[in-house]
């Protein structure tokens, strides 16, 4: 049994003492595995058939930048954090080649329906490449694909050792594909999330601690050493790095290892970038700039972690998180994202939140971090195409620019604040090929 989307705010068996555990859900699922996927893609729960055939149990030792959840007894309690994920979703069975295909098609059609024609497919293992291969090849793509390259998933966590092997034998740099599929980078994993407590902050989680780096590594020390190779590996390789990051102190930690690598080894195209970058220190802003790194936000989160996130972090730290409208007004490049499958990738409702008109309380926006209409379009346009090193082929309308544009029924600078959220695309063209129409317009021939 697979299931996904939990987190712990909704769940009111799963928040506060003992938390999420398997004796909550082994009574629905009985002798079968089952394993749910938190919301964040950063830990999964599982019930004790699951833990059996993984063969976990007391003796079971935490696996590097992972932890298997234990009770004061020492027993596992079902909950397996970051990289620990991954001695279980080993044995969940796989799906054919076909079907990740057409899941593949149909997906494009429902950003198709929103008015999406290019999207970063942040996490894109050797199978998946190949998917989508076999898509371009057989003309099925209806959204162009720029491709992160990660080759560990579903454990966030690598080792340089192995990521040096990986690039050694690749041989492809940023750039390589064709207007439908290209190869972007790489994602790299510093840290966990705030709603876990695994992201690596400066203050203390309320619930106490500080979260840490999820890279090899027996302590800070060890594991801050290890980004800083991972970050100059995918540098010398010429491949844009992005790193999840989303703590203040692991945003230090990955802004270090792109400016060391750009600094050793100029690469002025190189536009590295932080993802997420949920909670930043102001002192960073500059340097980002400085050096031409970029952050993309997660403004959906606003909406759909915001419970979550004031329990963990606090009101105040979440009113700051995404400090997009600050970061622009420091010179720093920034592009807004949905994370999906972490949200649904609704642009409407991440512009209606960053020009302050996201639902009350969790999305509130203060003035200082506020953009304008304008500002938050471009977010989801220009400033994502500039990251994709794509800006002279898309990303605004201009004459010899790939025809890709969204035909929206209402005036995107005009409605109100509150209507944001709910303007309706009609047309959507890829190339200038319809490939969504939602009857509104006259059809086209």
């Amino acid at each position: 049994l697979v299931g996904e989307g939990w987190r712990e705010a909704n769940i009111p068996e799963f928040d506060g003492a003992p938390g999420p555990h398997r004796d909550l859900i082994d009574p629905v699922t009985g002798d079968r595995p089952a394993i749910l996927h938190h919301a964040s893609r950063h830990s999964v729960l599982v019930n004790t058939a699951a833990l059996r055939l993984a063969g976990i149990t007391r003796d079971t030792p935490d696996p590097e930048g992972g932890q298997v959840v234990r009770d004061a007894a020492g027993e596992p309690t079902g909950l397996l954090l970051e990289s620990a994920k991954g001695l279980v979703t080993a044995h969940v069975p796989e799906h054919t080649a076909d079907e990740r295909r057409d899941a593949i098609v149909a997906a494009m059609r429902t950003l198709n329906s929103l008015g999406i024609t290019s999207v970063t497919d942040p996490i894109v293992w050797p199978e998946l490449l190949r998917d989508y291969t076999a898509l371009r090849v057989a003309d099925r793509m209806t959204v162009r694909v720029n491709a992160l390259l990660h080759w560990d998933w579903p454990s966030p966590s690598s080792s340089a050792e192995r990521l040096a092997t990986a690039l050694e034998h690749m041989g492809a740099a940023t750039g390589l594909g064709d207007e439908w599929l290209r190869v972007g980078g790489c994602k790299l994993f510093a840290d966990g999330v705030p709603t876990q407590c695994t992201a690596w902050v400066y203050e203390a989680y309320p619930a106490g601690g500080h979260g840490h780096l999820v890279t090899p590594g027996a302590d800070d020390e060890a594991r801050y050493d290890e980004l800083m190779r991972q970050i100059e590996l995918v540098h010398r390789h010429r491949l844009q790095a992005q790193v999840h990051v989303c703590g203040d102190r692991a945003a230090d930690a990955a802004a270090d290892g792109m400016i060391r690598a750009l600094t050793a080894d100029p690469w002025p195209m190189a536009r590295h970038a932080l993802i997420h970058g949920t909670l930043l220190d102001e002192k960073l802003y500059g340097r980002l700039a400085e050096h031409d790194i970029g952050v993309i936000t997660s403004s959906l989160m606003k909406t759909h972690s915001g419970a979550s996130m004031t329990r963990s972090i606090g009101a105040e730290r979440w009113s700051r998180a995404f400090p997009a409208g600050a970061l622009l007004a420091a010179g720093v490049l920034v592009a807004d994202s949905s994370d999906a499958p972490v949200t649904f990738p609704d642009w409407r409702r991440g512009i209606a939140t960053f020009v302050g008109a996201g639902p009350r309380p969790y999305a509130e926006v203060p003035d200082d971090l506020r953009l304008t209409r304008e500002q938050a379009l471009r977010l989801w346009t220009a400033a994502g195409a500039y990251l994709e090193h794509a800006e002279h082929r898309k990303g605004t309308l201009a004459p010899g620019l790939l025809a890709d544009l969204v035909v929206i029924d209402e005036d995107v600078m005009s409605v109100a604040d509150e209507d944001l959220a709910g303007i309706t695309p009609a047309l959507t063209l890829a190339g200038g090929r319809p490939v969504y129409e939602s009857g509104t317009l006259p059809a086209l021939a």
